[in-house]
């Protein structure tokens, strides 16, 4: 929290997530892929953009949250939306790389700690994504415009 309030949250792709700073208040959505009772973790993840891109798992803490998650939003396939704070990014060995011995194909991973969860419902994947998109581009012409301005001073 910073002397203004809190930190606004920033709506992003889950693929975004390791661009952004430790410490970013994000929120993005996210389709349950695991969940571990013993550490609270729910591992998500979010095939956008479509493969080749390598596929990117959030491991988002909701030990804050246990008095009211639902077992519905820890459900394999479950899409849920999640506000949180990024904590940093992670490096995983697959178990089929480690048993080989050969040159680990890793998989990169981010940290969150989840301070709001709740169901997507019957989101329309396709309409989110391109809803989100349009709006990307949106904010990142009101950037380069604000960017402008600034010069021209």
């Amino acid at each position: 929290m910073n002397a203004n309030g809190p930190l606004p949250t920033t709506l992003v792709f889950l693929h975004d997530l390791p661009s952004l700073p430790r410490g970013a208040k994000v929120r993005f959505l996210g389709c349950v892929t695991g969940y571990t009772t013993k550490t609270g973790i729910l591992a998500l993840q979010h095939p956008y953009p479509p493969p080749p891109h390598r596929s990117l798992t959030a491991w988002v803490d909701v030990n804050l949250l246990l008095s009211t998650l639902k077992t519905t939003d820890t459900q394999r396939g479950e899409w849920v939306n999640i506000v949180g704070y990024v904590q940093g990014r992670t490096t995983n060995l697959r178990p089929e790389s480690r048993a080989r011995k050969s040159r680990p194909d890793e998989v990169v991973g981010v940290k969150v700690q989840a301070i709001m969860l709740w169901s997507a419902g019957d989101v329309t994947l396709g309409e989110y994504e391109k809803a989100l998109v349009e709006r990307k581009h949106i904010q990142q012409g009101n950037r380069h415009q604000e960017d402008r301005q600034n010069d021209a001073t």
